[in-house]
């Protein structure tokens, strides 16, 4: 059936407003992202712990806004973002990738150190930031919101890798004020590699378990290993 002329002008203006609207809050995103990680994360972490530990600024700049801009287009949150109860499919996904992301994490840690020092009895607030907390806001942000705004204009597996390439991205703010980049080229390279491949197979695993929550549970457990194994950068 063709649609009248009025109604196809008006769906291209609301797309490229709606892509006007995305590139804007993406840019804003980073750009409070940047400003918290040189300014307001060194003096919070020693003068303000507990909101250091428990993510409250990375709460209110990833997930917060996410919520909020779903709630006032009065959308369904918990189902857009797949955040319902997850199906055997998601389970299935979540121990496949959890295991070969974990066997790849004790490889690549034989490569590099030789030996494998397995101590998941590391300090607290790398349990909560880095393990309980960190799939929650990132996988929201990245594969919930970013990933399936971006697919609603361009093909899914182009803006896969653009949702991973801005996964990459957002870490690098990180890496320049705490000046924990990688030593050496090659342990720079594998980082950076291995960051943006994981974004590419999330964004594979939302796609084809349809749940956000096998997403998370993947990317914890993968900080969790990555923790455990001594990779605290």
């Amino acid at each position: 059936m063709l649609l009248p002329s009025y109604l196809i002008t008006k769906m291209k203006i609301d797309n490229k407003a709606n892509i006007r609207f995305l590139i804007s809050y993406i840019g804003a995103f980073f750009l409070l992202w940047t400003l918290y990680a040189f300014y307001i994360s060194p003096p919070l972490k020693l003068q303000h712990s507990a909101l250091y530990t428990f993510d409250i600024f990375k709460l209110l700049i990833w997930v917060a806004p996410v919520f909020i801009y779903l709630k006032y287009k009065r959308i369904d949150a918990l189902v857009y973002l797949k955040l319902k109860a997850p199906t055997k499919n998601a389970i299935k996904w979540t121990i496949l990738i959890s295991f070969i992301f974990i066997i790849y994490q004790i490889i690549g840690t034989l490569v590099v150190s030789q030996q494998i020092r397995f101590n998941p009895f590391f300090e607290l607030h790398y349990w909560i930031k880095g393990v309980l907390l960190v799939g929650i806001t990132e996988e929201i942000a990245f594969r919930g919101f970013f990933l399936q705004e971006i697919a609603k204009h361009i093909d899914f597996k182009l803006a896969n890798i653009l949702t991973a390439i801005l996964f990459l991205l957002i870490h690098f703010p990180g890496f320049f004020a705490t000046h924990h980049f990688p030593p050496g080229v090659f342990l720079k390279i594998c980082t950076f590699s291995f960051i943006f491949i994981f974004g590419i197979i999330e964004g594979y695993v939302l796609k084809k378990s349809e749940s956000l929550w096998a997403c998370i549970v993947i990317h914890s457990i993968t900080d969790f290993m990555a923790n455990s194994l001594g990779d605290l950068t």
